[in-house]
C-alpha cells in the first residue's frame, strides 16, 4: 500500500470478502485504514451483507438507493442505523434513469426555498435527507455536474412532505 493512510477501504461486491477482510483488519489495527466497508449492487446480496454487518467487523456499507429503488430501506438501513454503520449510497440518480426518462419536466418551483434548482439536485437531496444515509456518490461524465450535484447537499435534511413531493413528482413525470 503506497498511501500512509486510507479513510475508507471497501470490499467491492463482496468479492472474496473473507480473505480481504482479514487483511484489511490487520491494516486497520496498524492504523493505516480508518473504516472497512463492503459494497454490493444487488438486493440478493443484502442477506450476506447484513450477516457481515452483524459481525461488527465493518464500519460502512455501500448500497443502491434512489427514488425508484427502496429495497435497502426495509432491512439494510435500519440495521446500519442500529449498529452505527455508515451508509454510502450508489446510484442515487438511478444511473441517470430518473432524468433521461422523464416524459415531462418536474416542477422545481416548490424546492427553490431549499436551494434546489435542478431535478438532479432534488433527487440527490431526497436521498441524503434520509438521516440513515452518510453520503451519496452520483456518477457523472460531465465535470460541470460535480458542482451542481454538490449543491444538493446545501438543502440540508428535507422535511418529509418535501421528500414526498419529490417522489410523487418524479413518478408523475416518468
Amino acid at each position: 500500500m503506497k498511501a500512509d493512510h486510507i479513510d475508507v477501504f471497501q470490499i467491492h461486491n463482496l468479492l472474496d470478502w473473507q480473505t480481504h477482510l482479514e487483511t484489511l483488519e490487520r491494516l486497520k489495527d496498524e492504523g493505516r485504514i480508518s473504516v472497512i466497508g463492503i459494497t454490493h449492487y444487488t438486493t440478493s446480496a443484502f442477506p450476506e451483507m447484513m450477516r457481515i454487518m452483524r459481525s461488527k467487523r465493518i464500519g460502512s456499507v455501500q448500497v443502491p438507493y434512489n427514488i425508484g429503488n427502496l429495497a435497502c430501506t426495509e432491512e439494510m438501513l435500519p440495521l446500519a442505523e442500529e449498529l452505527g454503520i455508515g451508509v454510502i449510497v450508489m446510484e442515487p440518480l438511478g444511473q441517470g434513469r430518473f432524468l433521461r426518462q422523464l416524459r415531462r419536466q418536474p416542477s422545481v418551483e416548490p424546492l427553490k426555498e431549499f436551494g434546489l434548482s435542478l431535478w438532479a439536485q432534488a433527487l440527490l437531496a431526497w436521498v441524503v435527507s434520509d438521516r440513515r444515509v452518510s453520503v451519496a456518490i452520483p456518477a457523472t461524465s460531465r465535470p460541470e455536474r460535480i458542482i451542481e450535484n454538490a449543491q444538493a447537499g446545501d438543502a440540508g435534511h428535507l422535511p418529509q412532505d418535501v421528500r414526498d413531493y419529490i417522489r410523487e413528482e418524479t413518478m408523475r413525470c416518468l
